[in-house]
């Protein structure tokens, strides 16, 4: 995001702008979001949180990864409210309509990466089927192609280990393991990839709060330290899966 006060891009968790000290109230609301959502989740996801949870610490920006998670249930729901009303609706409309009210949506696409919600702006994208071969929007292309990678990253830690208590949830928790570690080993690249390329140097603040939040979500539910994280964006998906399963799944047959 970028201060209110001086335009300088901060961090949404960081409480005071190093550049011209100003408060940043979205930080202030995150930290109570984060609060108030780690009290109802212990309360309905005791045991798997008790499990993936074990350090003394986790820090904001793992409270912001559940936070995360819990906005794409959410979002679930949302679309299929939003796929409903564009039930008599061509993608081909949809796509006028973005180019009809270009400046308005543009506007908004910005101030959702501004305000670090990736999430809600792949989803807006994706609803309003945005034309990235159109102006303004081609800005925008290189930036929704990383971010989709991100939330489907985080989707992928919902399926695994948000899994609910119900017995007879039919899982698959090594097939949706699979999938995680796929999106993870992709948006690793795609991240290293694109953040070497000189064009796109005015998103990479955006790109580098992702990946933030992404090496914060490795920290939080496989306990790594940063070089262990390190050492595992190395990795196959392949071999990124056979370490997560053994971390994770280790560890619920244990407590079992």
């Amino acid at each position: 995001m970028k201060c209110p006060n001086c335009g300088k891009t901060i961090g949404i968790e960081v409480l005071k702008c190093p550049s011209c000290g100003y408060t940043n109230p979205l930080a202030k609301k995150h930290k109570e979001n984060i609060q108030k959502y780690d009290q109802s989740f212990k309360k309905t996801q005791k045991d798997v949180i008790g499990a993936a949870q074990k350090t003394e610490k986790t820090g904001v920006r793992g409270g912001i990864f559940a936070i995360l998670v819990a906005v794409i249930i959410v979002l679930v729901f949302v679309w299929g409210a939003v796929a409903a009303s564009y039930e008599e609706e061509t993608d081909e409309d949809r796509k006028n309509d973005a180019i009809k009210h270009k400046d308005e949506y543009s506007a908004q696409m910005k101030e959702y990466l501004d305000e670090g919600d990736y999430v809600t702006f792949v989803s807006f994208v994706r609803s309003h089927n945005i034309p990235f071969d159109k102006d303004p929007y081609e800005d925008y292309k290189t930036l929704f192609y990383i971010a989709d990678d991100y939330c489907d990253s985080v989707r992928y830690w919902e399926e695994v280990i948000f899994r609910p208590e119900d017995p007879d949830y039919y899982d698959h928790p090594e097939m949706n393991i699979s999938h995680l570690c796929s999106h993870i080993e992709s948006f690793a690249m795609s991240y290293e990839n694109k953040k070497q390329d000189p064009k796109n140097e005015e998103i990479i603040p955006y790109m580098d709060d992702m990946y933030s939040d992404f090496r914060a979500m490795l920290r939080k539910y496989l306990k790594m330290t940063d070089s262990e994280v390190d050492e595992f964006l190395t990795y196959s998906d392949t071999k990124m899966a056979v370490v997560v399963e053994e971390i994770l799944l280790g560890e619920v047959s244990e407590d079992e």
